[in-house]
């Protein structure tokens, strides 16, 4: 059991053997876990960002690299890599705003309030992640349908004669492997931040009992 948890008991107990906390305390003991779960939520965010730009350097350059680069061609696979960080960063912004936000002296209703806001930044920071993985997995088998000569060998060799058929086929190839891609990075967010937007939704939950 929780320190918060104690310290309710104590506050509804009626034989006087604990001290009495008010509404205000409990939820000045709310704010301040729900501030520790935002700030674990920004600092996960941020080594997320630190890990995939690591690899992002690491892979500069290798031949695979090089290979799509060629396909997709150089604005395009630039440009989505810099459009996607800078929304990632913009997001890690909106998380460490929400941290700051969450204050032990605010008032329960705008406490909750922040709270919300905080689970839909994330809810909208895990759905961006997992669309751009499809997007960009999509568009690059496109792309690699028109520029690849790897692909139109391949086509000759096979000695395909329906290119329509050959092209909706090797796409949905392409989002089923995107599909998978995004089932198992949805699986490691619900695990990663599932455990932390589910305890701040207690915090929530709490509060509205308080204010009822």
């Amino acid at each position: 059991m929780d320190q918060l948890e104690q310290l309710k008991q104590q506050w509804t107990a009626s034989d006087g053997s604990y001290p009495k906390y008010s509404a205000g305390q409990l939820t000045g003991f709310i704010a301040k876990r729900s501030s520790s779960i935002v700030k674990w939520l920004f600092y996960i965010a941020l080594i997320e960002f630190g890990i995939f730009g690591l690899l992002t350097i690491l892979m500069y350059d290798t031949e695979s690299q090089q290979h799509s680069k060629e396909i997709a061609g150089e604005l395009f696979y630039y440009g989505s890599f810099v459009l996607h960080y800078v929304v990632i960063m913009g997001f890690i912004y909106l998380f460490y705003k929400n941290y700051k936000n969450i204050d032990a002296e605010q008032p329960t209703r705008s406490l909750m309030k922040n709270i919300l806001k905080t689970r839909r930044t994330m809810k909208w920071y895990i759905w961006y992640n997992l669309g751009y993985i499809m997007i960009f997995t999509v568009a690059l088998s496109i792309l690699m349908l028109l520029n690849d000569p790897s692909i139109t060998k391949m086509t000759e060799e096979l000695h395909v004669k329906n290119m329509t058929t050959f092209n909706v086929a090797f796409v949905g190839i392409a989002v089923a492997i995107a599909a998978v891609m995004c089932g198992v990075f949805y699986l490691v967010y619900s695990l990663i931040y599932g455990i932390l937007l589910r305890r701040l939704n207690k915090n929530y939950e709490e509060l509205k009992k308080m204010e009822v």
